[in-house]
């Protein structure tokens, strides 16, 4: 906290409406003493209670001594107010009204009340500050939070990948150079598409089709690998990297590449109005722990959807003997 150029105005305007007040009752030059040792008064205490008392003491429970002190402020701001009201009497001749005879606002305006008010304002503002520095704090922690969890590139998927690659290298096979390309971009996307807030679905399409090209390296016999977005509106903008890392834990946990003719990964991506319908099911070998289907790049991003939709989003996980499926649903557009 520090004093602004809207602190200045703030007290500028302060000044100009007890400024008005006192000359109700007075004359122009004690108008202006009256109102500048008030001024001198509240802002001491303002900002003695808002740099130094409130820290010191309210913030470390130390309640007796934050309102003994602040008593002692008032006390003190009393006896301010009265010797400067001396020495206005001495030095300035006080023109005095009927008005002011009857009723004097300087003794209200310049004790108790104001003094009150300073510490209530000193306290409101620094309640503000230390809740806007909170939610800063919040903000900066889940936007971390977010960049890291985007970053969490599938290590066993590169690894195999870059295995095929060089396999195919070795054999000088023309596909060599076009997976390095897709890896190339996939690589891309990750690192720096998942800067962005938003991409389009055509993003994530590109990206999951790069993604079963290279998979499929491994055995150009493999077919039963469905990938379906022929409903989706590929303009519609999405969170990155989001559905990704379920695709990953199909392949990487699914039994497409064994022997069983039932083994298959079907996906689908649609959308349907504001909402984005994501299904992923994959059949996968019982001989297969249970406990590592579905491992940290799942936990990663059903984190992140709470993160950035929460309450606008529906996860369901299911599984059984032989197939593990995901269904996801997305509200994309912020008024749904």
């Amino acid at each position: 906290m520090r004093f602004t150029l809207q602190h200045f105005y703030i007290w500028l305007l302060y000044g100009l409406f007890l400024f008005a007040i006192f000359l109700l009752f007075t004359d122009y030059t004690t108008a202006f003493i009256n109102v500048a040792v008030t001024l001198f008064i509240q802002i001491g205490i303002y900002y003695i209670n808002l740099y130094l008392i409130i820290s010191s003491f309210y913030e470390k429970k130390r309640y007796f001594y934050y309102i003994f002190i602040n008593i002692l402020l008032i006390i003190v701001s009393f006896f301010v107010s009265e010797i400067a009201e001396e020495l206005n009497e001495m030095f300035i001749e006080v023109i005095e009204s009927e008005h002011y005879e009857n009723y004097n606002p300087k003794a209200l305006i310049s004790h108790t009340i104001p003094s009150l008010l300073s510490i209530f304002a000193s306290f409101f503002t620094y309640s503000y500050y230390k809740q806007n520095q909170e939610e800063k704090k919040k903000l900066a922690i889940l936007s971390a939070e977010k960049n890291f969890l985007i970053q969490q590139i599938n290590p066993h998927f590169l690894f195999n990948t870059l295995n095929n690659i060089y396999s195919l290298s070795l054999d000088h096979d023309p596909k060599g150079p076009e997976a390095i390309m897709q890896l190339s971009k996939m690589l891309d996307y990750s690192l720096y598409g998942g800067r962005k807030g938003k991409v389009t679905l055509q993003n994530e399409i590109k990206y999951i089709q790069h993604f079963i090209d290279l998979f499929k390296l491994k055995d150009e016999d493999i077919q039963n690998i469905k990938f379906d977005y022929s409903e989706a509106d590929v303009n519609k903008q999405i969170a990155p990297m989001l559905l990704v890392p379920f695709i990953e834990n199909a392949f990487k946990h699914g039994n497409i590449e064994s022997s069983q003719e039932n083994s298959f990964i079907k996906i689908t991506l649609k959308t349907c109005d504001d909402y984005c319908i994501f299904n992923c099911v994959n059949t996968y070998s019982i001989r297969k722990s249970v406990d590592h289907i579905g491992g940290i790049g799942v936990q990663n991003v059903s984190r992140r959807l709470e993160l950035l939709y929460p309450k606008k989003h529906n996860l369901k996980i299911e599984q059984n003997e032989k197939e593990y499926s995901v269904s996801l649903k997305i509200a994309l557009n912020e008024n749904t």
